[in-house]
């Protein structure tokens, strides 16, 4: 086992990109091979797997992508590869396994010393037996012994765990000083057995002493010295167990994203470009929205991506500016608030969890306060309901100032962060990552399987019967593309109409064919969750109508999100309990829709944000007393009809906005007690 960086001066060979040569390498000698890339629904391992794709194609490597909705999904995944395990070389597992122990026999143990597992997961903490086991071994007839070899894409990470390594060495290879005599007694009985031989009646006589004898005492010195040296007492013993424990128990925290990681070789091997850097962007904003790393952590990323752009995007002058040729990926300095650029101001502020945290929004007062601001500001309510880019050009750009000016008075401080835009062409107006991001997982979500109402461009309230509403159906919009669950690079993407997948909503139609397995729902013979995957992983590219055509639906879900966030507050509905933050539910408009585990963690998040300042003193005190700066943990249960089980998530809320606290729910599981937040995905979906 063994961990790689972007650059290693003291081992080249134990870099990205010397590790890319050896898969390309290993390819060229088994032709007809496949690298195998495992990616779960979620934004920055779509961004990452998109980013490897490119790398794969470009070297004309075979690629097969299968998407896994969580260990069990994974687990099937590995029983299908384990048949064909002889003609694989390499497995990539992307933000999965981190935690797992790859080379035991519940996961990859079963797969033949030749197959590498590539870790490029951004979740910590490490499963150290990935990190610093040893490699699997030849036998001694030469045939190749079970169990993978391991290799961790690590952003540094791993460097700083000296202390846990000592540990797990010490741990796996000492000697406990409770088998003190036995091992007195092996070499004991080992020396007997070299001081006699047998005779030629086969009896047992006393060996003659003479040169052998030398060099036997001297072996059995060596061998009283070696067991000395790595037998442990009882004190070290539970030092190194004391240790390994608060590794695992630190909690769940991230390191650079997947996404981050991917573009990493892409830079080291000198072939970055624009839509490369755009996907890393992606990740990393997706990492900072979903409260996944800090905002030091971000700011870090932040400047390397900022000096990326620079290099790969020349600088703007006027004459290219009038003619329209500003292209590529810009910086940016985006507002907190929910699709702005898509949405209209007054609804944009109402569905951000911030600004709800702040105004109390799902109070009459909280309303009423806002509907202030923007007065101070100079704009009615009408004004503010306009489509923001339909505005008038002169309120749109005096915007930042004024609300740097007023909104301080109603606690709104941090409404800005910097971010990147990117430039679609003629086919999408300029759009910044948070805005495509939530297009993306809108489609993940909910492209298929669910039934949600949208807008249509240009009308607002009226319903369906008027022409300003209609049930999202991309199959009805003429949207063609795949049906495929795993597609290799090479691969064609077929089109028809705008050119986006052939993907939909689950209607009442006679023309859609709907079943339920212990999967999920099965649409057109289908799993739902799949064809979102893939409708998802074409948006996220080169597909950009089908990703205009998402942004509607990103809509209809934040109002969905914020409508039963709502709703959940102002009915008291969260219950206290001394360690968390608890809330079921098992009704409502909506409840099909968070019945998916990525929207639920959404609906998570916009609770521990709207409730940050809002903890009752009671509990705060409770906090004080276990830590200083004690989270209180939100986990949210919600019903799934069509299976009758519950989807949990839980989110450790820090105490302050940009800061991270390290989640240590933890529940039971098969594979023991692990994160709760790394069980989110695991939920069927």
């Amino acid at each position: 086992m063994v961990f790689i960086l972007s650059q290693n001066p003291h081992n080249p060979q134990l870099t990205y990109s010397h590790t890319y040569d050896q898969i390309l390498r290993e390819r060229r000698l088994a032709p007809d091979s496949s690298v195998i890339l495992l990616v779960p629904p979620e934004l920055d391992a779509l961004c990452a797997a998109h980013i490897l794709t490119t790398l794969f194609f470009r070297d004309d490597v075979n690629l097969r992508t299968i998407p896994v909705a969580g260990y069990p999904s994974l687990q099937t995944a590995k029983q299908e590869l384990l048949q064909s395990a002889n003609q694989l070389h390499t497995i990539i597992l992307l933000n999965i396994g981190s935690l797992l122990d790859i080379t035991s026999e519940e996961w990859f143990g079963e797969f033949p010393s030749r197959v590498t597992i590539h870790i490029i997961d951004s979740a910590r903490p490490f499963e150290l037996r990935n990190l610093f086991g040893a490699p699997p071994l030849p036998t001694d007839d030469g045939e190749e012994k079970l169990g993978p070899r391991v290799v961790i894409w690590d952003d540094g990470h791993a460097e700083t765990l000296k202390e846990e390594r000592a540990a797990f060495d010490a741990m796996e290879y000492g000697v406990d000083s409770d088998s003190e005599d036995d091992s007195e007694e092996d070499i004991s009985d080992s020396e007997n057995e070299e001081d006699y031989e047998e005779d030629e009646n086969g009896g047992r006589k006393r060996r003659r002493s003479g040169s052998d004898d030398g060099s036997q005492r001297r072996r059995r010195r060596r061998t009283r010295e070696n067991a000395d040296a790595q037998r442990l007492s009882r004190e070290d013993r539970q030092h190194h167990r004391m240790v390994i424990a608060d590794h695992y128990n630190s909690g769940t925290h991230h390191g650079q994203s997947a996404a981050g990681v991917a573009y990493m070789l892409c830079v080291a091997r000198e072939c970055a470009d624009n839509d490369l850097l755009w996907l890393a962007i992606l990740g990393l904003t997706h990492q900072y929205l979903s409260s996944s790393i800090t905002r030091e952590q971000y700011d870090h990323f932040y400047e390397i991506f900022n000096d990326e752009v620079a290099r790969l995007n020349p600088p703007i002058t006027n004459v290219a500016r009038g003619r329209g040729d500003d292209a590529g990926v810009r910086p940016s300095t985006e507002f907190r608030f929910t699709l702005l650029q898509k949405w209209n101001l007054y609804d944009a502020m109402v569905h951000s969890g911030y600004v709800a945290n702040k105004l109390a929004l799902w109070k009459e007062e909280g309303t009423k306060k806002l509907s202030r601001i923007l007065t101070k500001m100079g704009l009615s309510i009408q004004q503010s309901q306009q489509t923001y880019i339909y505005m008038n050009a002169d309120l749109r750009e005096k915007l930042p100032d004024q609300l740097e000016a007023i909104a301080p008075e109603s606690g709104l401080i941090e409404l800005v962060y910097p971010s990147f835009t990117k430039s679609f062409g003629n086919e999408m107006p300029r759009t910044c990552a948070a805005d495509v991001l939530a297009g993306v997982g809108a489609l993940l979500e909910a492209a298929r399987g669910v039934k949600l109402t949208v807008e249509v461009e240009g009308g607002k309230g009226g319903g369906e019967l008027f022409g300003s509403e209609k049930i999202w159906d991309l199959k009805k919009d003429g949207l063609g593309g795949r049906g495929k669950e795993n597609i290799q690079p090479n691969s064609e993407m077929r089109t028809d109409g705008e050119g986006a997948a052939r993907v939909g909503a689950i209607e009442d139609r006679p023309d859609v064919n709907v079943g339920m397995d212990d999967d999920g729902i099965i649409i057109d013979g289908q799993k739902a969750w799949i064809q979102n995957f893939w409708a998802a992983f074409d948006a996220v590219g080169s597909n950009t109508a089908l990703l205009r055509k998402s942004l509607p639906l990103a809509i209809s879900l934040q109002r969905a999100i914020v409508r039963q966030g709502c709703a959940i507050l102002s009915k008291r509905l969260v219950k206290f309990y001394t360690e968390f933050r608890y809330v079921k539910i098992t009704e409502g408009p909506d409840l099909a829709t968070f019945a998916h585990p990525s929207t639920l963690t959404r609906l998570t998040l916009w609770l521990v944000e709207a409730t940050r300042d809002r903890i009752p003193k009671v509990h705060i005190a409770r906090m004080s007393r276990r830590s200083k700066k004690a989270s209180y943990p939100f986990v949210v249960a919600c019903l799934n009809e069509r299976t009758g089980t519950y989807v949990v998530v839980g989110v450790t809320g820090a105490p302050e906005m940009g800061e991270k606290q390290n989640s240590d729910l933890m529940l039971e599981h098969g594979m023991g007690l692990l994160p709760l937040a790394s069980l989110r995905l695991m939920a069927a979906i």
